[in-house]
């Protein structure tokens, strides 16, 4: 019997792809959500976007939130930066540019000058330090910046405010280092901080400033005052405060009233201050009452009883106080040496009933430290954590071994 060839199984053919299941294209994507992915990529990335297809074709000249930022080892050439900023077509967030070379200096006019006129909201500059180069003055378009909220800026002068200077009244970050005013600057100083009614937070570090009762009454609720020296810097009412930070190697004038300078700070939470090296207590009649302050650091030592006896005014202000940290500024001699009966002597019932971390830093590990540490762990009942950092480098410290038995 004749049997029948198999059949071939038909095979389908593949239906043609349509539009709909064609594979998507970065041209496919709404421009809004094109924005949003350019403005979340650094700004080298953003740029390079531009070659990816017809829809990112200068795309990041359009997209809104792009960052303008340089880090401490950018290659950016001056000339590459001006080109960028002048055709963004948007507001500037954020331009930030650390270590600018010697080389981009004079660009930086023309930056600030775009940057006021794209309405910036934070604005970072810090200049390279060079030996024997003039430190660079800023354009005066910094004053124009009306819309911004931070600005930081480092080794650089503030040129003059001009006379319609009325503050920035967006700003509450101001963050000032190794920044110097020409003369009469201070008042330039005290208007940018008086006139900018929202500012909160205040870093003066390294500024030299001349003259009265600079920082006042404003919003103020961090402060940072860190220098070599004093500069006869003055306080007024700062109600809002909350955190202070007011470290000062060297105090310019030993007539300061520290006791009415430190009344200042009666009503913070958080307080980081420099006790002046003195033969005697400089704070010696401080009536204030910190009641509000948890956290207390303390620049100082223990190598004379003036600065434990200033200390101590300071403790037996705060009765609510939480945490303690002493930086040793002194290891190179122990004139008074004193005992744990010394400190006793010196306590109240209202001391370190609170106190539950305490840190002790650069320490060489004398008697006078030693003893010290003993009385918080025999008064601090609520203590928690207790930490000793020895000072390695210096060659008055005595053996850890000794200072743990």
């Amino acid at each position: 019997m004749e049997t029948s060839p198999p059949r071939r199984r038909q095979r389908l053919s593949s239906p043609e792809p349509t539009a709909e299941a064609a594979t998507p294209s970065l041209d496919s994507l709404p421009p809004e959500i094109l924005e949003k992915v350019v403005s979340c990529l650094r700004l080298c990335d953003a740029v390079r976007t531009s070659a990816l297809s017809r829809a990112c074709r200068r795309r990041c000249e359009s997209s809104p939130g792009i960052r303008f930022s340089w880090g401490f080892s950018s290659d950016a050439p001056p000339a590459g930066i001006d080109a960028v900023l002048a055709r963004y077509a948007c507001p500037v967030g954020d331009f930030s540019y650390w270590e600018i070379p010697k080389e981009a200096f004079a660009h930086t006019d023309e930056w600030i000058r775009v940057l006021a006129g794209k309405g910036v909201k934070s604005l970072t500059l810090r200049f390279r330090e060079y030996i024997h180069v003039e430190i660079h003055t800023l354009n005066p378009a910094v004053f124009s910046c009306r819309e911004l909220t931070h600005l930081t800026l480092h080794d650089c002068f503030l040129p003059t405010a001009p006379s319609s200077f009325a503050g920035f009244p967006k700003l509450t970050w101001l963050s000032l280092t190794m920044v110097g005013f020409h003369e009469h600057g201070e008042t330039d100083l005290e208007a940018m901080i008086q006139m900018s009614l929202l500012l909160e937070t205040l870093e003066l570090k390294d500024v030299r400033i001349l003259g009265d009762e600079v920082i006042q009454e404003s919003n103020l609720r961090h402060l940072t005052f860190v220098a070599d020296d004093d500069y006869e810097l003055q306080i007024g009412e700062l109600l809002s405060l909350q955190k202070a930070n007011v470290s000062i190697e060297n105090y310019y004038s030993f007539d300061r009233d520290f006791v009415k300078f430190l009344t200042h700070f009666a009503h913070v939470r958080e307080l980081e201050f420099h006790i002046q090296l003195a033969v005697v207590n400089v704070l010696e009649g401080l009536s204030c009452s910190f009641q509000i302050l948890k956290s207390l650091v303390l620049h100082t030592d223990f190598c004379n009883v003036s600065r434990i006896l200033s200390m101590f005014s300071l403790l037996r202000s705060a009765p609510n106080l939480q945490q303690l940290e002493t930086k040793i500024v002194d290891t190179e001699t122990q004139n008074d040496e004193v005992d744990i009966d010394f400190f006793s002597a010196l306590c109240t019932n209202s001391v370190f009933t609170k106190l539950k971390i305490v840190t002790v830093t650069g320490t060489p590990l004398w008697s006078n430290e030693m003893h010290f540490i003993e009385f918080i762990l025999s008064k601090a009942r609520l203590l928690c954590a207790l930490f000793v950092y020895q000072d390695d480098d210096s060659d008055h410290s005595k053996p850890s071994e000794e200072a743990v038995i």
